[in-house]
This record gives C-alpha cells, sequence and structure tokens, in this order.
C-alpha cells in the first residue's frame, strides 16, 4: 500500500500517475508467485499442462491486442488502463477459487485481456497528457493539467504552443524506463505481501492480491486526468458548441488498425522491434513456465508449497532489485542520447545486447546439473529480458504517431502474444515428450536468434551515418 502514499502529490500529475500504473502492474505481475507455486508444487501439473495455460494467456492476448488497442484510439485511454485493473483483478482474485483445469484456463484468458486493455494504453495517454502540459505551460516545475486547457490557460500561464514543443519526445522514453523501474518496486512490494499471505495460505494471498489490483482501479479512476486526448469520433459541426458526430466505429477502427499496420510495415527499426519481439516472446514463454519447474527438480523436491513460496518470493525480490539499478542505467542511456537516428542505432544494438545476454542466461539455465549456477542465470535472464521489454517498449512509443500510438504499441505486444502462442506451446510439447532441459535449451537459442533484426538495422544504421 505503500504505492499510494503522497495521493495529494501525485493527483492529476500525468507523469507520476503514469510512473504509478508501473507500480500496480507490478503488483499484477508479482501475483504470478503464489500462482506458479500453487500449479507446479500443489496442482503438480505436467509441463504440458503449464504450457496449456500460458498459451490460453497469450491467445486471448493475440485476439484481443489490437481490438483493445484501437478502442483505447477511438473512446478513451484513461478508462482503458482502469478497466484493465478492474479485469485483471477479478481474474487474480478468482483464479484459486477452483483447482478444476477448465476453469483455470477461463482466468487466464480473462487475465488477459485485462492486460491488453492496458498494454499501449497507458504510455499513449501519458504522451498525450505530457505533450497538452508542455503547450500550455511553460516547462519547469509541471502544474497539474487542468480538465481542458484553453488559450485563455496558455495565456495566463505565460507559454504558447511553441514552449517545450519537444518536451514530451525528449521524456517519455526515459519515463518509459521510469515505469519500469516501479514495476520493479511494484513486484517487490507485491512479492513481500504475496510471500507473507502465502506462508498463511496461498489461495488467500492470490485472492488479496486480485482484490488490491480492483482497488487501485478506483483510484486511477478518480485521479487520472484525460485532457490530452480528443476522441476521433467527436466532431465539431458549425459554430457554437461542439456536438458529437457518431460516425462508423467499425470504420474508424478499420482505418486506424490500417494506419498502424502500415506504420510498422514502413519502419525499418519498428518492423525489426516487432520481428524480434516474436521470437524472444516465444523463448520467453517457454522460460516464464518451466524455469521454475527445472529449479524444482534441481534442488527444490523437498519443499512444500509454504517453503516453494518463501524461496521464490525471496529469488524474485532479488531479481526485481537488480532490474532497478539496470533500468536507471538505461534511463540514463536514452537521457543522454538525443538525435533520433543515433538514437534508433544505439539502441537497435543495446536491444541486440541485452537480448543476447538473456540467451546466455538461457543456456545456463537449461543446461546446468547444479541448483546455483542455474539460479545464477535464471537471475541474468530476468534482468537482462526485463531491460529488453522496456527497451523495446520505448523504441516503439518513439516511432508511434500520437493518433495511433495505442494501436501500434499493441501490435508490439501482438507480435509478443503470436510469439509466444507459436512457439511457446511447441516448446511445451517438447518439455513433456522430450526433457525440460531440451526445451529450454531450445528456448536459448531463439533469444540469440531474436538479437539479429535489431543489430541487423543498428550496423545499416551505423553504416549509412558513417
Amino acid at each position: 500500500m505503500g504505492l499510494f502514499v503522497g495521493c495529494g502529490v501525485v493527483r492529476h500529475r500525468p507523469d507520476r500517475l503514469f510512473l504509478l500504473t508501473g507500480g500496480v502492474q507490478g503488483l499484477a505481475f508479482a501475483w504470478g508467485l503464489p500462482a506458479m507455486v500453487w500449479w507446479v508444487v500443489d496442482l503438480r501439473l505436467s509441463p504440458f499442462r503449464l504450457a496449456v495455460l500460458g498459451t490460453a494467456l497469450v491467445l486471448s492476448i493475440l485476439v484481443a491486442e489490437t481490438p483493445t488497442g484501437v478502442i483505447a484510439d477511438l473512446y478513451s485511454r484513461k478508462y482503458s488502463v482502469v478497466a484493465a485493473y478492474v479485469v485483471m483483478g477479478t481474474a487474480m482474485a478468482l483464479g484459486p477459487v477452483t483447482e478444476l483445469f477448465g476453469v483455470l484456463i477461463v482466468w487466464q484468458v480473462l487475465w488477459g485481456i485485462g492486460w491488453t486493455l492496458q498494454s499501449g494504453a497507458a504510455t499513449a495517454w501519458m504522451t498525450d497528457e505530457l505533450a497538452l502540459a508542455a503547450r500550455t505551460y511553460r516547462i519547469g516545475a509541471l502544474p497539474p493539467v487542468p480538465a481542458r486547457a484553453t488559450q485563455q490557460d496558455r495565456e495566463t500561464a505565460g507559454g504558447d504552443d511553441t514552449d517545450g514543443g519537444d518536451w514530451p519526445d525528449r521524456t517519455t522514453d526515459q519515463l518509459i524506463v521510469r515505469h519500469a523501474i516501479w514495476r520493479s518496486v511494484g513486484v517487490m512490494v507485491g512479492l513481500a505481501a504475496a510471500t507473507a499471505m502465502g506462508a498463511w495460505s496461498i489461495r488467500g494471498s492470490m485472492a488479496a492480491m486480485g482484490m488490491l489490483a480492483v482497488a487501485a482501479a478506483a483510484y486511477l479512476a478518480i485521479t487520472m486526468p484525460e485532457a490530452g486526448f480528443e476522441s476521433p469520433r467527436r466532431r465539431v459541426q458549425g459554430g457554437g458548441a461542439p456536438k458529437i458526430q457518431h460516425t462508423s466505429a467499425w470504420a474508424d477502427a478499420v482505418t486506424l488498425w490500417k494506419r498502424g499496420a502500415r506504420l510498422v510495415r514502413r519502419n525499418p527499426s519498428l518492423l525489426a522491434v516487432t520481428i524480434s519481439a516474436a521470437i524472444a516472446a516465444g523463448a520467453w514463454e517457454a522460460n516464464d513456465r518451466l524455469s521454475a519447474l527445472r529449479l524444482f527438480d534441481l534442488g527444490l523436491t523437498e519443499l512444500d508449497g509454504r517453503g516453494a513460496v518463501l524461496f521464490f518470493g525471496a529469488a524474485w525480490f532479488v531479481m526485481s532489485a537488480l532490474a532497478i539499478p539496470m533500468m536507471t542505467w538505461l534511463h540514463g542511456h536514452l537521457e543522454r542520447s538525443q538525435a533520433d537516428q543515433r538514437s534508433a542505432r544505439h539502441d537497435a544494438i543495446l536491444l541486440a545486447r541485452f537480448l543476447a545476454i538473456a540467451a546466455v542466461g538461457a543456456v545456463v539455465l537449461a543446461l546446468s546439473p547444479w541448483f546455483a549456477v542455474a539460479l545464477v542465470g535464471w537471475a541474468v535472464l530476468d534482468v537482462a529480458g526485463e531491460t529488453a521489454y522496456s527497451l523495446t517498449e520505448a523504441m516503439a512509443n518513439r516511432h508511434a504517431d500520437s493518433s495511433v500510438r495505442a494501436t501500434v504499441v499493441s501490435f508490439v505486444g501482438q507480435s509478443q502474444a503470436v510469439g509466444e502462442v507459436a512457439i511457446g506451446l511447441a516448446l511445451g510439447t517438447v518439455a513433456q515428450v522430450v526433457t525440460v532441459p531440451v526445451a529450454l535449451a531450445i528456448a536459448a537459442l531463439l533469444f540469440a536468434v531474436s538479437a539479429a533484426p535489431v543489430a541487423l538495422v543498428g550496423r545499416r544504421a551505423q553504416g549509412a551515418a558513417q
């Protein structure tokens, strides 16, 4: 609950509220601790069933990612974020109600749909709110954004439309990385809560964390402004007060979808990021579902559910803490990178390096016969993967036009879902039919392959600059 301290300071500040959404996102991620322990230790689900749960989750993301991104671009990014945590929180709270495998799949699908409601929408909301603030006020101490800024507001503030016009473009990348830092903090807070409650009841901790997510949604509904977003379904007709012109929602959705697809296809950097994200996500899905099973088989078979919660809670807490300095370094890197061309070149090469490091960690996890060494490999994989994820989102956001920003970022999320469905279930089958280490070794190879597209774009940009 420490994330909600200082509500009076955070209220109506888009930058700080965006960071708060990162903390809430981390709380939602931390739910995976008691859920994973319940599935692996208490229910003893097979590798294939674990893969099926993951496939159900990512299939729901694949199906819902673009429609929910379009809805956010058409109607409201704020309420898309609020609805996301209501839906995810409901799935989290109801997840432990029954042990029936079919019902577990339903809750995974619901969680996935909730995830897509905020995927891209929070970043797009933040970018537009900061753009409005930059146009309305002189850059300095950022005051609260009014309900709807007018020209009189701008004159009163002493600024104009040109003051700090490029400010949001120079700060959104850094805010995305700070958002990831807050997500790591949220994971740490959630892990501490889940571990404490899990020592009492694993299923009770799952339900309690779901209710926390719903409470966070209520807070965001009250505090988030939405003054920088103008729905394309609103049209001004003639003089006087604005009126709403009811156009075809389907036609508007198709138009936005095509614009987002065209931007991804024509931008080499964004296309490379999308391809890389698809491959890496498939490898990550296999590790996400099988790494705990691998560690459990290597040295944790004597632990019961409560002992496993304590161990994995401590391990994930340490990995989240290790991710924070990496995110801080990445924040500084993006802040120092000013020119767009140089940023695209350096960031693409940097993303390739983080994916290569993740591949090394995945190899160690898959092949080491020693529990302690495999645990280190898992930590390297987790920290490098989290950093790569944040850099991927920053690169996608940079190349997206404001009117389709949520849609374009959702395209990247959709590509990840494609990779998770196509690769994750296949590797789960390999783990079931062959062995878990073989499946994880293949995933490690895929991490290395995923570095190739962004590395190629980075090298080409470097050659063109020279």
